[in-house]
């Protein structure tokens, strides 16, 4: 009985190890110190645990696999919970890489992630995080069931990454959306142009109530205040000294 408890424990911790894993390959890990993938229970945008109760999660690192059905789709390699559903697709001329990463020479590369589950009543906040390298994505591209998020931006960007194909632009990103409610599934759409490595995807659903922080504005947005601010002041001074 010590044994099968033994036994029992670790095979619990082996499955907790995958929930925040690596594309150590041909990448970094995303979740190290300085990289830009946050687990929820650590993300200002979180404050819940990957595997509560109510709470979905889904997580790809290659996408190399014969298990779902159809030639371009995935089920989660790294880990997955609370899911009844879940995969990722890609468009023809987009293929599964020597690395297991996806590419294309010459199209548009095009994708969509579903889940369905059943997650916690009432407000949700959705977190979609990404690693690709070479040509950026398209941050009007990315939707989940229809809507864009309210809030997308890089988390992380290093130009020349020493990788294993040579330098590249290393990109990682985070897109967030707050729901009034659940839904029946969720759907995520994003895109870029040829020559964009996708490296790795985590999507993570829990209670927004539990969340510690409101959705950061983009820098763009911050940049922008500051202008106005700055309008604002200069307006000021010019009637002073009128």
């Amino acid at each position: 009985m010590k044994y099968t408890h033994q036994l029992t424990l670790i095979a619990g911790l082996l499955v907790m190890s995958t929930m925040a894993s690596a594309d150590i390959t041909h990448g970094p890990n995303p979740y190290a110190a300085g990289f830009g993938f946050d687990t929820p229970s650590e993300a200002a945008w979180g404050g819940w645990t990957r595997g509560d109760a109510g709470t979905l999660y889904a997580e790809w690192d290659t996408f190399v696999d014969a298990t779902y059905p159809g030639i371009r789709t995935a089920a989660p390699d790294i880990g997955q919970f609370g899911t009844s559903n879940a995969n990722i697709a890609w468009n023809a001329g987009t293929f599964a890489a020597g690395s297991g990463n996806l590419y294309s020479f010459s199209v548009p590369q095009v994708y969509k992630a579903s889940l369905s589950g059943t997650t916690v009543t009432g407000p949700l906040r959705v977190a979609l995080q990404f690693e690709t390298s070479g040509e950026e994505m398209d941050y009007n591209s990315i939707f989940l069931n229809g809507a864009a998020p309210s809030y997308a931006d890089t988390s992380y960007f290093q130009a020349n990454y020493a990788s294993s194909f040579g330098p590249v632009n290393l990109i990682q990103y985070l897109a967030i959306w707050d729901l009034p409610t659940t839904a029946a599934s969720y759907v995520f759409d994003f895109k870029s142009g040829p020559h964009s490595s996708l490296a790795q995807v985590a999507i993570d659903i829990g209670p927004a109530t539990q969340a510690t922080a409101p959705v950061p504005l983009p820098a763009a947005a911050w940049l922008l205040g500051s202008g106005l601010l700055g309008l604002i002041g200069m307006s000021r001074r010019r009637s002073l000294l009128a």
